[in-house]
């Protein structure tokens, strides 16, 4: 729950400063005067789940006689290129700010894997191959 609050307060982000414009920002004068201007916000996800060699037995008899290979790969990358040649423009007022030339990268990478699972109630499991899982969640950012 707390991972979907946080990325939608990171959408909510992105979506506010991808709403600004790169062009050159316009002068400004008054009592409180706010440009937003040449910002990257990037929050790639990469969500991998793999639940493999599942085996339920009840009152029953389980034989597993191959082994199980399974992967769960995630891969969340982000890239800048340094953004656009917005300009912050001339501010004349009380309350002054200017917020630009940022970049926020948020990458995200899961990878869940649940491997050769068996579950036997009043029964006999028997395996003979052994079990191979790999979970590999990956995330990186470049600016």
């Amino acid at each position: 729950m707390k991972i979907r609050v946080l990325l939608a307060v990171l959408v909510t982000a992105a979506t506010a400063l991808a709403g600004t414009s790169a062009a050159g920002a316009q002068n400004q004068s008054g009592l409180v005067n706010v440009a937003v201007v040449d910002n990257t916000v990037q929050i790639p996800v990469g969500v991998a789940a793999n639940v493999c060699d599942v085996s339920v037995n009840i009152l029953a008899q389980g034989t597993l006689t191959s082994p199980a290979d399974c992967t769960a790969v995630s891969n969340a990358f982000a890239f800048s290129n340094g953004g656009g040649g917005g300009g912050g423009g001339n501010q004349q007022g009380l309350i002054n700010l200017y917020v630009a030339h940022n970049t926020i990268q948020v990458p995200i990478g899961i990878a869940v894997n649940v491997c050769d699972v068996a579950a036997n109630v009043l029964a006999q499991a028997i395996a003979t191959g052994g079990a191979k899982c790999d979970a590999t969640g990956n995330a990186g950012a470049t600016g």
